[in-house]
């Protein structure tokens, strides 16, 4: 490799390194396991370099990251399989997730737990979008598609979430009405 392609790499690294670890850090939970990755994904960066588009380099760093991440939750599933098959206790022991080391807002969490409902595929663009504030075709690059198909994912994203936002209201509002209309039914029935 020249100088000139060392430093170039160096430089995308001291640019985007953080941006990239954020992006992890929000998915994964796990701070050192995150640098892990971040690691990983500037491996890859440096390994396909050709690939880079000098351009388009964070979103680009983005989708590497996103089948980084990717391949280690399979790399886990697989794992926690073989556990099970082999009734190792390992695999019922489950570490706290990201909701539980952190401190959230009744709102934020609520989104969580909507956005969670929804497929892989619609968290990951919605995350792209609102999170690391990918637009366009910066998104289409993290994305690893056309400018026209991110639209489209986004578009059909936010109409899932809505979609589940409101049937998750829907349910609460019911089950609320439900606990006052027995709480009534039992209070005119002690009067009788």
């Amino acid at each position: 490799m020249t100088e000139q392609a060392q430093a170039d790499l160096e430089a995308l690294y001291r640019m985007h390194y953080r941006a990239v670890l954020r992006y992890v850090v929000r998915r994964h939970g796990d701070v050192e396991d995150a640098r892990d990755v971040t690691a990983e994904v500037f491996l890859v960066a440096w390994q396909r370099r050709a690939d880079l588009p000098a351009d388009r380099a964070l979103p680009w760093l983005y989708g590497v990251a996103a089948k980084v991440l990717s391949d280690r939750y399979r790399s886990a599933e697989r794992a926690d399989r073989a556990y099970r098959r082999a009734g190792n206790d390992l695999a019922t022991q489950t570490a706290a997730g990201p909701e539980d080391r952190a401190e959230w807002s009744q709102e934020l969490s609520q989104v969580v737990a909507v956005l969670g409902t929804l497929s892989t595929a619609d968290q990951e663009v919605l995350m792209l979008h609102a999170w690391e504030e990918l637009r366009g075709k910066d998104l289409a690059a993290a994305l690893g598609c056309s400018t026209a198909a991110a639209a489209v994912r986004l578009h059909r994203a936010r109409r899932r979430l809505t979609a589940a936002r409101i049937a998750r209201s829907k349910s609460s509002v019911t089950s609320g009405s439900t606990v006052v209309a027995s709480a009534q039914s039992e209070t005119l029935g002690d009067n009788s």
